[in-house]
């Protein structure tokens, strides 16, 4: 658990721990009065636009001053931490992981109806998705079961994983882009929502905001894994023509034996013979005089 500062705000608050998360929670609280509490004062909502931006200079002072000077807030503020709050050991399974926030976020408005907040700009991550869980105005047993869900969902979830395991290679800027040319095709409004991905990352969570299941997303990497093996075989073709022949019996099994023995492919086989001949030119002639002689 944050230690708790010790401050005025700490000590107007004496019987919660104030650490960073629970002042956040405080300021959307106090903040959300202006626009949600029953009619007030013109000074009382003076003074609750004077708590400054979230964690701005003076803040936490700035809010102890508020909650002495207004009666009963005190008693409101432990009560309402008491109901909607979670232990920090339920959140523990929250990360910094953009692309687990963004499930989050999207389950707690899907599932739930909840109704997201406008962060300030300097709430983002782990900090803003704990703010909206805290700031979500059910029943603590309720949220806990809510949560828990969505932990279990997103473990379940994140077990597909293993499907753009093929990204983790070499090449990862060439296999992005052509993973996006192949994505624009299969889902065209992609390509009019958002840019072309820079990383593993980026591009999972593209799918995922088009809510793309897993058997899709199977199908795609296929599709794409199909298109790098083509585009790799025709670079590897760069200069070569193909060519149809008819070799004896005979000729076929000496190829073979040559591409056992040296472990190489038929191709590179003869392609070595032709070089080598070409440089030496020893075989032919000698082949031709004896067959003159004869």
């Amino acid at each position: 658990m944050a230690s708790a500062i010790n401050d005025r705000l700490q000590k107007t608050l004496n019987g919660l721990n104030v650490d960073s998360r629970l002042s956040t929670w405080l300021w959307l609280l106090l903040k959300s009065q202006t626009s949600h509490a029953a009619p007030r004062k013109p000074e009382e909502l003076k003074e609750l636009v004077k708590i400054g931006e979230l964690g701005s200079p003076g803040m936490r002072d700035r809010m102890a001053d508020l909650i002495q000077k207004t009666q009963g807030s005190v008693e409101f503020i432990e009560e309402n931490s008491a109901l909607f709050l979670l232990p920090e050991k339920d959140l523990e399974w929250i990360t910094n992981n953009k692309r687990q926030n963004l499930f989050i976020s999207r389950k707690l408005i899907e599932k739930y109806g909840y109704q997201p907040i406008l962060p300030p700009t300097n709430l983002t991550g782990r900090d803003f998705t704990i703010a909206m869980v805290d700031i979500w105005a059910i029943e603590k047993t309720h949220k806990s079961w809510n949560i828990n869900q969505i932990k279990f969902e997103w473990e379940q979830h994140s077990r597909s994983d293993q499907i753009f395991k093929w990204f983790d290679g070499s090449d990862i800027e060439q296999r992005l882009e052509t993973a996006w040319v192949i994505t624009k095709k299969k889902f065209p409004l992609l390509a009019y929502q958002e840019n072309a991905p820079k990383e593993k990352e980026e591009f999972i969570i593209l799918l995922e905001t088009q809510s793309i299941t897993t058997s899709d997303k199977i199908l795609l990497m296929e599709s794409i894994k199909k298109r790098w093996s083509q585009n790799k075989y025709r670079a590897k073709l760069t200069g070569k023509k193909q060519y149809n022949f008819i070799l004896s019996e005979k000729a076929i099994n000496r190829l073979d034996k040559l591409a056992d023995k040296y472990d190489l492919r038929k191709t590179e086989v003869l392609e070595i013979l032709l070089q080598m001949e070409e440089e030496k030119g020893i075989y032919i002639p000698e082949r031709k005089a004896l067959t003159k002689l004869t």
